[in-house]
């Protein structure tokens, strides 16, 4: 994964943390703190999200008033994914945040550049200031290029997401290029801004990654062994099913059939039932689309509006499309679908709206809500952080044997059956001489199977034999039970505390 990214979205908040630990003297930083600054930052795109979520009701659908506005920003607010998803910090997250900026822009993009067009047919001549690039064009199409290039290094999913809006402004874009010679040149430094950016951006995170992971520039005598490519990285890791095996395996259908349903309930079930009721025209529909496009290149003179009807497909694609690529990849975590909920809302509450079934269908949206953020927001791996503050402000130990000062302090945290634990949240981050001197280690076993748990306690315990080495297992209640009754007679295991409630839906019910 991309290192560049975390820097750019946490760097500033731990920076900050770090800063004001060595103005303060803080032993350690304590760990509410590093738990809220980097999500501050995830809060401030969510709002951001906001804003850009508004203006895009306002593309789609600019025949509505301000009460039908916000009837759907209503949809979008209660969502547990907005409540949930966007304030934690996640890649998919910031995925969703990548994704609608992208979409905002290409629907800004085109306009700027049919307003250019509709100016210039307008006059009896082209001047040459009337096809000029205009600065909001160019900014479009370089943050095109520079939000393509950050969504692939976050995600390498993100293509999957980015195929529709791509492959909508070329619809829009390419039939302008009729017009004449000038606006095939329009059109080819419009390219290059996107493409430009894009090969930019890229090489500047792929230098950094490549620094970061081979500490320093040494990489720059090697590139060909040492030059870092995290997209690349992770298409090559995920290939292996035996990589994947241990994440989990998944049927292709669970996508669109159970992830779906749980981030969004009944607004999946109407987008599903929408399509039942229209199945005998869909084949007619997706006709009528092809045709509408292959007419455009026709065209000598390019069209000047979008039309109205075409943002419904649009948005529609937009949704469905996705499910396609993402349900290839044997394993599959409903967060994965957490960007799709810009095109639903915006697809299917309009719909609702025209039927009036907007009313209805918001109080079930309403309660589906409710439970569910209930259950991810609350209860699911609900346990996790409690426990790893306990472990953070857990005393280390000293002896005469080996003293607190010296590099031999070991906190050594072994995770089982619970999400990957931030290693942040369980180390100082403090630049004290006390702490400094304290490693910690994270060791996340996933969800395999007790043997391997078994193992690895027995490997610490011959590798890490000094007297000042602390070790914690962090698992659900579940799992206590095999260790104290099978394995007490090689090891015995401290109960420190337990923290309730804890809901594990991924390993609860495995071995």
């Amino acid at each position: 994964r991309s290192v560049a990214i975390l820097y750019l979205l946490y760097g500033l908040p731990v920076s900050l943390l770090s800063w004001l630990s060595t103005i303060l003297h803080w032993s350690s930083i304590p760990f509410h703190l590093k738990l809220i600054f980097p999500r501050c930052t995830i809060l401030l795109l969510s709002l951001c999200s906001d804003i850009l979520f508004y203006r895009m009701i306002k593309v789609c659908h600019s025949n509505f008033n301000s009460k039908q506005y916000g009837i759907i920003m209503n949809y979008y607010g209660i969502a547990h994914v907005t409540l949930v998803f966007f304030t934690r910090t996640l890649s998919n997250s910031f995925e969703a945040f990548l994704f609608l900026a992208l979409i905002y822009l290409v629907n800004v993009n085109i306009s700027s550049l049919l307003s250019m067009i509709t100016n210039s047919s307008n006059k009896t001549k082209y001047n040459v200031q009337s096809i000029h690039i205009n600065v909001n064009t160019i900014l479009t199409s370089s943050f095109i290029g520079l939000i393509c290039a950050l969504g692939i290094f976050n995600r390498p999913t993100f293509p999957a997401f980015a195929l529709v809006p791509i492959v909508y402004w070329l619809a829009n874009i390419v039939p302008l290029m009729n017009h004449s010679f000038r606006f095939q040149l329009l059109f080819g430094r419009i390219i290059s801004f996107i493409i430009g950016t894009f090969i930019l951006t890229s090489c500047l995170i792929i230098l950094f990654d490549s620094c970061y992971y081979n500490n320093g520039f040494s990489f720059i005598m090697d590139l060909k062994n040492r030059l870092v490519i995290c997209p690349l990285n992770f298409i090559v890791y995920n290939i292996d099913s035996k990589n994947l095996d241990q994440h989990g395996l998944h049927p292709p259908w669970l996508h669109f059939i159970v992830n779906a349903t749980i981030l969004y309930g009944p607004l999946h079930l109407c987008v599903v039932l929408w399509g039942l009721f229209h199945v005998s025209n869909l084949r007619q529909f997706g006709q009528t689309i092809i045709e509408r496009i292959l007419k455009t290149f026709r065209k000598r003179s390019g069209t000047t509006e979008k039309s109205e009807q075409s943002i419904s497909p649009f948005l529609l694609y937009l949704y469905l499309i996705p499910f396609i690529p993402l349900s290839t990849f044997p394993h599959q975590e409903a967060r994965f679908l957490v960007p799709l909920i810009f095109p639903l809302i915006l697809f299917i509450v309009p719909v609702l709206m025209t039927k009036n079934l907007h009313t209805f269908l918001f109080r079930i949206w309403l309660a589906f809500n409710t439970f569910i953020s209930i259950i991810y927001g609350h209860l699911h791996q609900g346990g996790l952080l409690p426990a790893l503050k306990c472990i953070h402000d857990y005393p280390v130990v000293s002896s005469n044997v080996t003293p607190i000062v010296t590099n031999a302090n070991k906190k050594i945290l072994i995770t089982y059956h619970t999400y990957m634990p931030p290693g942040y949240l369980v180390t100082s981050m403090s630049k004290s001489v006390y702490e400094h001197k304290l490693q910690t280690i994270v060791i996340d076993l996933k969800g395999a199977r007790c043997e391997e748990l078994d193992f690895t306690i027995e490997r610490i315990f011959h590798e890490y034999s000094t007297n000042n080495n602390q070790v914690f297992v962090l698992l659900p209640n579940i799992s206590q039970t095999y260790l104290i009754d099978w394995k007490q007679a090689k090891y015995s295991f401290d109960l420190i505390k337990q923290f309730e409630p804890h809901l594990d839906l991924d390993h609860g019910f495995e071995e």
